[in-house]
């Protein structure tokens, strides 16, 4: 049973001019645990024969991949013995990087060494809004270099230098160099691929690991989706690649939607659920104080995913979201899910919307979710508070 009218889809598609889409909605079982309903349409590659969008297909889920991350850093540290609240240059001397946070010119020196790891993740430390991506043909560098340039050394693919520009903890600034950071650190403390290091978590998320959830770059024997620009051409080599901790992860829009099931789950349950802890959970989806998020998102900042409030028929009990969106060249997408409240009594509800195009895209994600959420076939009873 089609969750929108394929019709719909299809006129959106042309209307926008993008390849495919893929979409996945958190469907309650009425047991406090939610069922995965797909859909997808157009193409995933526009070559000589074009192929379509599967479920199964990998598709690169861009800035997603940062609430990922957040989990597996805190659950990785926690596990280590190591405080969220630890000074990362110091931990990045303890494992013998030659990498250090500096403060910028003018700024006070000492800012530097109080950028933490929760920094890292929550947008409150060094600011590098966009991952640059890299040429699937070119060899992949050490990240590091990446945000180890200079104004007279300047890194890689066009990489700002990643200095420190304000006092760590006290304005949000959207952020994807405190992940490069964050991967250095781990793979030097792990000597191991950050892939690897991430896969040992996805495994142990099951069924989000088996319906397509990689951090590798590509995961050999499985359908990819290739990037597309606006003008219709597909970005060349079919995609770039990205820092997998900050846009580099790729996945079926039921993949993710599965591990979505488990946070929202391990929110509510003090055991967790599958690979993720209660407590991870629950400080992944905290709603903290704004400083600066709600201009940036209209949304709280937790410690890796902005969350929000939904007026709901029990005035004392709002339903709380989680939100997330998604751009790297060809690729644009957005989670956005219910995980406490009302709307979640009967399990969590949500939705994950992928396409493979640019700036278009991002309207026909818009136009997509808008048409999922009026959707009696995808959220049945109606969602609650959404105009």
């Amino acid at each position: 049973m089609a969750l929108i009218n394929d019709a719909d889809i299809a006129a959106l598609l042309s209307t926008y001019g993008v390849a495919g889409v893929s979409l996945a909605v958190l469907q309650p079982d009425g047991a406090g645990d939610a069922s995965i309903a797909t859909q997808v349409a157009g193409v995933a590659e526009k070559r000589s024969e074009p192929i379509p969008v599967y479920d199964s297909t990998y598709f690169q889920i861009c800035s997603l991949s940062k609430p990922i991350a957040a989990v597996v850093a805190m659950q990785y540290f926690t596990h280590c013995g190591i405080s969220m609240d630890a000074s990362v240059n110091a931990l990045l001397a303890q494992v013998g990087s030659p990498f250090r946070f500096r403060a910028a010119e003018g700024c006070d020196p000492s800012w530097a060494d109080e950028v933490t790891i929760t920094h890292l993740i929550d947008h409150t430390g060094p600011q590098m809004h966009y991952v640059n991506g890299v040429p699937r043909e070119h060899e992949f560098p050490d990240v590091i270099h990446l945000v180890s340039g200079t104004a007279e050394k300047p890194a890689p693919y066009g990489y700002a230098p990643l200095d420190v520009r304000k006092k760590p903890g006290t304005t949000f600034g959207y952020s994807g160099g405190g992940f490069i950071v964050l991967q250095h650190l781990m793979e030097l403390r792990e000597k191991a691929p950050i892939s690897e290091i991430v896969g040992r978590h996805l495994k142990a998320c099951g069924n989000a690991c088996h319906l397509g959830l990689s951090f590798a770059f590509e995961v050999p024997g499985k359908p990819h989706a290739d990037g597309h620009r606006d003008t219709g051409e597909a970005v060349v080599g079919g995609r770039l690649n990205f820092p997998p901790l900050a846009a580099g992860a790729i996945g079926s829009a039921a993949g993710l939607a599965d591990w979505l099931r488990q946070v929202a789950l391990a929110y509510q349950r003090p055991e967790g659920c599958g690979g993720i802890s209660h407590d991870a959970a629950r400080l992944l989806l905290a709603s903290r104080p704004d400083i600066g998020s709600e201009a940036f998102m209209r949304s709280r900042m937790g410690l890796g995913m902005f969350v929000f409030n939904v007026t709901s028929s029990e005035p004392s009990r709002p339903n709380r979201w989680m939100l997330h969106q998604a751009a790297n060249d060809g690729f644009r997408g957005v989670l956005l899910v219910c995980f406490d409240g009302p709307d979640a009594d009967n399990g969590p509800r949500g939705l994950v919307v992928f396409a493979n195009g640019d700036n278009q895209a991002m309207l026909l994600v818009a136009a997509v979710t808008r048409l999922l959420l009026s959707s009696p076939k995808a959220f049945n009873p109606p969602i609650e508070g959404f105009d």
